[in-house]
């Protein structure tokens, strides 16, 4: 066939055996695993020009779906290099732009949109009314349970992850009964709209499958049962239904998509042809194999065995720093290292499994005057309620804290002051200028035990007001109590109190050692909610992206941050498959160098190695190690309510034992617990590294150290507190 022979000699010389298989393929439905760096994109487009020059199919009749806009132009694009302007009568786009165009044609009007933000105001007005947390985080990972309920083949079945089902239930009911009183669809409604109107209306199915008589879709994998009931409706009964995709490769599980599509369609259609696409283009042969090792042990999934034409290359490194700051800092010294040796800052991508991470990632890189780009943003830890929780203890104890920040925490935890009390105290405030901690102790509606907690509240923040950031946050979780407080709210709540504690820890331990006055201006100078980082418009910069972000791309260079049991795979998630997917995505997004870092502790917790890390330990290089750093001792438990009847001190509101042992008469105490406290003691401190005692001051709480290039003094109580920061070697 003269078409064909000259397609080929045009457009097939850069193209492999199963590639040309794929391409060549008319009539009936074909299934294209299609391994990462294996060229899926080359095969749609120069599929398209086949059926376009070769077949004679007409454009109109071409319908090619994507995951997203940014791909469907792209792919748009690089169909017009090979075809010209016959690829514009073609119809690229989106599973939810499909089904706009369909509603819209079919009812003779544009189906009217509840947009996101919109969207966000409704369900963040759900959580309220049942007394939840509001925050960014919580209202998005709300959003994605509602969405992967709707989307889902049994709505009924969904079990969230957030929130017990009984409060799920009432959030979605009160969303979905406001979202039909404005009239709105949201996006999840468009998709299910659409699939109804196709089932119920025969002319309109009728409609699209005279119009769109070839059907290809792009990373089948992440489609859920919705998207896939509408496609392979219009794709019959003719079923020219090319599906590509990797079952490796699918981690959309939260938001309601399945492999299970792609890895049945043989099933569902038993006349398929099934290419297997298996040279991998883009990683050298050390990392391909180490990726392999990593995915092999999966379930579920296509057997296949990857190829690659590159050379074998480095082994993939494994770091073991310390914790996640070593770790950040770790990462900076690598891309200066790679830039001082002629190489780009652009050639760089650190990945990681969740957006939390990033925030001790750019802090650093911002310190070292990094550029950096974040995909998707590094979301604004300090604006996330716990954080706010904890902000408001130190601008109490900095003297800048107003009505707002006490009535924010007063009884966070629980110290039993009634909104009567606080409402009175306003008053006192307003009228006689009493400070607010202080009015709400004189408005004689408090016994006396209870108006001595407050006066011992208030000798806590002045504590705290003498420490810096790290150790100040420090004190409000453990010896004020807050820790506890977490854990009793999200028993209440739902949730998890262990990944809040987490969010804490890090933002504790990204902490500058600074007082707090040089701390909060700093949180206060947060530009804004997300930030995109710190690089310009034509600057070469690091891009930052979780595992989510980074699939599609690749780099050079790839550093996968936080690769330990709990982060990859995610303590929260049910598909442990599905987090060995999002661990093989990470690493073959890598071309000739990857590093996998380990650290020893995340989020204030030891860590271990993840699981798929183990894995793949006989294709890694040696390990840069750290020494692991030791367990902290456990915080004081909070009062019981009836301690607080009694007039007894809170354990939550009573110093730590190492910090009430420090302070005031009782600091022989300390010195006799602690002899090894003595000048010339060598310790260790998280941020200024070895040093050795000058001199200890036991009554004071001061402890003087000289590091190799600052005397520094400490606070003494939290030394002794906080072992995972501080610790002493013994003397020479």
């Amino acid at each position: 066939m003269a078409e064909a022979v000259g397609f080929w000699e045009r457009h097939g010389a850069t193209l492999s055996p199963a590639q040309r298989e794929a391409v060549a393929h008319v009539q009936g439905p074909l299934l294209v695993v299609a391994g990462p760096g294996s060229g899926k994109t080359t095969v749609i487009t120069h599929r398209v020009a086949y059926l376009l020059e070769v077949a004679a199919v007409s454009p109109s009749a071409l319908l090619v779906v994507t995951f997203t806009r940014a791909a469907a132009d792209e792919m748009k694009g690089r169909t017009a290099v090979l075809v010209g302007s016959r690829a514009t009568a073609t119809t690229f786009g989106t599973i939810h732009a499909l089904a706009y165009r369909i509603l819209r044609e079919a009812k003779g009007q544009a189906p009217a949109l509840l947009d996101e933000e919109a969207g966000l105001r409704l369900v963040r007005m759900a959580m309220r009314g049942l007394g939840l947390n509001t925050d960014d985080d919580a209202l998005l990972q709300m959003c994605g349970e509602i969405s992967a309920a709707k989307s889902s083949s049994d709505p009924g079945a969904h079990r969230p992850r957030l929130v017990a089902p009984a409060v799920f239930a009432k959030v979605l009911a009160a969303y979905e009964a406001e979202k039909a009183r404005l009239g709105k669809l949201d996006f999840d409604d468009l998709l299910l709209e659409c699939r109804r109107l196709l089932l119920e209306r025969a002319e309109v199915l009728a409609t699209c499958r005279r119009r769109w008589q070839f059907v290809l879709v792009d990373e089948f994998q992440d489609t859920n049962p919705v998207q896939y009931d509408i496609l392979r409706l219009i794709a019959a009964p003719g079923d020219n239904f090319c599906v590509v995709g990797d079952d490796d490769q699918a981690i959309y599980g939260w938001r309601g998509a399945t492999p299970r599509a792609l890895l049945d369609f043989a099933a569902a259609y038993p006349r398929c042809r099934r290419v297997t696409l298996s040279v991998n283009y883009r990683s050298t042969g050390r990392i391909l194999a180490a990726a392999s090792a990593c995915i092999a042990p999966g379930s579920g999934r296509f057997a296949k065995e990857l190829t690659t034409p590159r050379i074998p290359g480095t082994l993939p490194e494994l770091w073991r720093p310390a914790d996640s700051l070593e770790e950040a800092r770790r990462v900076a010294q690598r891309v200066q290292q790679h830039v001082a040796s002629g190489g780009s800052a652009a050639d760089i991508g650190i990945i990681y499994r969740t957006n939390q991470q990033a925030h001790v990632l750019s802090l650093v890189l911002e310190r070292e005057s990094i550029p950096y780009r974040a995909l998707g943003g590094v979301p604004n830890l300090y604006r996330r309620w716990p954080v706010q929780d904890v902000l408001a203890y130190l601008r109490l104890a900095a003297g800048q804290g107003e009505w707002d920040q006490l009535e924010q925490v007063i009884n966070r935890p629980n110290r039993y002051v009634s909104r009567q009390v606080l409402a009175a105290a306003r008053r006192l405030h307003a009228e006689k200028g009493v400070p607010p901690l202080r009015a709400v102790g004189a408005t004689g509606l408090l016994p006396f035990w209870h108006v001595q907690r407050l006066d011992e509240l208030a000798d806590h923040l002045r504590r705290v007001s003498a420490l810096q950031a790290p150790e100040a946050i420090a004190y409000v979780r453990s010896v004020l109590g807050y820790d506890d407080y977490l854990t009793e709210y999200h028993a209440r709540a739902g949730g998890s109190a262990e990944e809040t504690r987490g969010l804490l820890a890090e933002v504790q331990r990204a902490a500058p050692e600074a007082d707090l006055p040089a701390f909060l201006a700093a949180v206060d100078g947060h530009r804004a909610e997300t930030e995109w980082g710190n690089a310009g418009p034509g600057d070469s910069a690091v891009t930052l992206a979780t595992c989510h972000k980074a699939k599609g791309l690749e780099f050079p260079l790839v550093v996968v941050c936080g690769a330990v049991d709990g982060l990859l795979p995610h303590r929260s998630s049910r598909d442990i498959d599905e987090e060995r997917r999002l661990c093989y995505v990470a690493m073959t997004r890598a071309r000739d160098t990857l590093v996998l870092s380990c650290p020893y502790r995340v989020e204030g917790r030891e860590a271990v190695a993840s699981p798929f890390v183990v894995d793949v330990i006989p294709h890694l290089a040696s390990t840069t190690d750290s020494a692991p750093p030791p367990t902290p001792r456990p915080v004081p438990k909070p009062m019981s309510r009836s301690e607080g009847r009694r007039g007894g001190r809170s354990k939550a509101a009573e110093p730590a034992p190492a910090y009430r042992a420090a302070r005031g008469p009782a600091g022989a105490a300390t010195a006799k617990a602690h002899p090894q406290l003595q000048a010339g003691v060598g310790v260790w401190h998280h941020r200024y590294g070895q040093g050795r005692v000058e001199s200890v001051d036991f009554e004071r709480a001061r402890i003087t150290v000289n590091f190799s290039d600052r005397r520094v003094s400490l606070d003494l109580r939290w030394c002794l507190r906080t072992p995972e920061s501080f610790r002493v070697h013994g003397s020479e």
